[in-house]
């Protein structure tokens, strides 16, 4: 496996994409970690610019297509980089793909997850992952949303990032332009008032709303004329589910019709 020296300019990038808003200047985010990479590498939805690999454990990521460029550092400076205290000796910088139009994703159909100021990095890529195992026509994040490039987002898609197109923005004027496009906008709400999702019709163009950990859907949004949806089980013993797990949950119904109380 042909390999160069990592440059201190290129180590010098690879510290600042850890932030958000040199990921925006650059269009570059990093993805971490051995399984990542590679499936990053296999499934082919995200253009890998280049690899940066332990100089000690290069040889044993067979994975690594001869085409793509690899540079090698000590490990060291590899943990310096690193998100994680266990970095397994490899890290990938990708494309950050373009944005998609809102009036583009409108078009399509099937099932949208809009997370609204959902801020924890696990809960994000879980959703995203969860998103794109049901096949979800697209992702749209919030503003207050974690930065769905961040390296531990990343990591908890399981290779999922890039496959589904991004809208980024506020909730709050994105909802209304795909209401008005004919798209069922559904809030999850575990309030009593809320009907039991399991008895919402199943539509062509539906939208899934899931708030932040804490503090739910925006009042703004939860306010609104959208119906709030809610997943029946023991709220006596458990006040609420988590933010990810509840709406994996909102796309299994949503996602597959036969899932319908009868």
């Amino acid at each position: 496996m042909t390999h160069s020296s990592a440059s201190n300019n290129q180590l010098k990038l690879l510290k600042k994409l850890l932030m958000r808003k040199y990921r925006k200047k650059e269009q570059l985010f990093i993805a971490e970690g051995a399984r990542c990479v590679e499936q990053i590498l296999s499934n082919g939805y995200i253009n890998v610019k280049e690899v940066y690999a332990d100089e000690s454990l290069a040889e044993s990521f067979s994975f690594i297509p001869s085409d793509t460029p690899l540079y090698t550092t000590d490990a060291g400076t590899l943990a310096d980089i690193s998100d994680t205290e266990n970095t397994q000796g490899i890290l990938a910088v990708c494309e950050i793909p373009d944005e998609k139009e809102s009036a583009d994703m409108a078009k399509e159909y099937g099932t949208i997850v809009a997370m609204d100021a959902i801020q924890d990095p696990g809960n994000a890529g879980t959703i995203i992952r969860t998103a794109a195992w049901f096949g979800a026509a697209g992702i749209l994040s919030g503003t207050g949303t974690v930065d769905i490039y961040h390296p531990k987002v990343v990591r908890s898609t399981a290779g999922a990032t890039g496959f589904l197109p991004v809208l980024n923005g506020d909730l709050n004027e994105i909802l209304p332009l795909f209401d008005s496009a004919g798209w069922s906008v559904y809030l999850l709400d575990g309030g009593p008032e809320s009907l039991d999702i399991r008895k919402v019709p199943h539509q062509v163009r539906q939208l899934i709303v899931t708030g932040n950990e804490g503090n739910g859907i925006q009042k703004s949004i939860l306010n609104s004329r959208y119906p709030r949806v809610r997943i029946p089980g023991h709220s006596d013993a458990v006040e609420s589910l988590n933010a990810a797990i509840a709406c994996s949950i909102g796309l299994y119904q949503l996602s597959v019709p036969n899932n319908r109380e009868t």
